[in-house]
């Protein structure tokens, strides 16, 4: 069995279809059809149901991933420490908001090992691409005081960040509180108009609030817009007189002010993890990680 024919079926696994793995790959179907069949005939077990509009892989197609993926990291390494390695290519997920911030961090540890690297990244709320060993890493978030308690998943915690309410400088909240410096009472903000996330950008927040942490169920807010993605959200707080609630370090990287209050008992505050399947074993992927199970 040539590695390089286990490499191929690992990239396919993780496509809804062969065509749609030869896009990706750069290959033609034709080629990548034969390798699987290379495969299959070898083992002598079918490893994709191709039924219905598109293909799942089999019993025999999943161990053999789980398998694959062992293998192709033991030899990864060996190629590291003996051999002359390919160019690492590291594949990423996470929420926008996270990504955006916290991976160059991330990126920065890696280059310190590995200086010739690629990089696919892929926004996505939850662990799901990971799960599906369709990225090698991913940045997620829990509640603070929680942790990723998925047992195939190894993670190592970065931060916990508050929540904060933020407006523009000409804001008349943000106008009071740089004059008066004291917190504004939460019914007053409650006035004044929101601007939400349509999706968790930010990922996971705390159970039963909105979007963006928020409990509307509580305090309810006039939403005046929902937006897709953060820099349309942050563009539309600095020309308009809405308020956002979202992670301080967006705030402060922003620098957008930060409007302080009293009167809510409730707060959202996010831990950030940098997590990877246990049993994949390169060599980069350890050196990014400090602690090991």
């Amino acid at each position: 069995m040539k590695i390089e024919d286990l490499h191929l079926f690992v990239e396919v696994a993780k496509e809804a279809s062969l065509r749609n793995a030869a896009v990706r790959l750069s290959m033609q179907p034709g080629t990548l059809s034969k390798a699987i069949k290379r495969i299959e005939d070898y083992y002598q077990h079918e490893l994709f149901d191709r039924t219905g509009h598109g293909w799942q892989l089999t019993p025999a197609g999943k161990l053999l991933r789980e398998r694959a993926v062992e293998l192709l990291g033991i030899h990864e390494k060996i190629e590291f420490e003996l051999g002359n390695p390919r160019r690492c290519h590291v594949r990423v997920s996470g929420p926008a908001g996270v990504l955006a911030h916290y991976l160059p961090t991330v990126v920065n540890r890696l280059s310190t090992h590995q200086a010739d690297h690629s990089l696919d990244i892929k926004i996505a709320p939850d662990l799901s691409p990971l799960l599906k060993h369709q990225v090698d890493i991913a940045l997620t978030t829990t509640l603070a005081g929680q942790s990723v308690a998925l047992p195939s998943i190894y993670s190592e915690k970065i931060c916990d960040v508050p929540f904060v309410i933020v407006a523009s400088k000409h804001h008349p909240l943000a106008i009071h509180v740089a004059t008066h410096s004291q917190p504004i009472d939460i019914q007053t903000v409650l006035t004044h108009p929101f601007i939400v996330p349509s999706h968790p950008v930010y990922g996971h927040t705390v159970e039963n609030s909105s979007e963006d942490g928020w409990f509307d169920s509580e305090f309810k807010r006039k939403i005046t817009a929902r937006v897709d993605d953060i820099s349309t959200l942050i563009a539309l707080v600095n020309t308009q007189s809405w308020l956002a609630y979202m992670p301080q370090y967006l705030a402060e990287h922003e620098q957008l002010p930060i409007i302080k209050t009293r009167g809510c008992p409730y707060a959202c505050v996010q831990s950030i993890w940098l997590c990877r399947q246990k049993n994949v074993q390169y060599h980069w992927i350890h050196q990014l990680f400090q602690e090991e199970d």
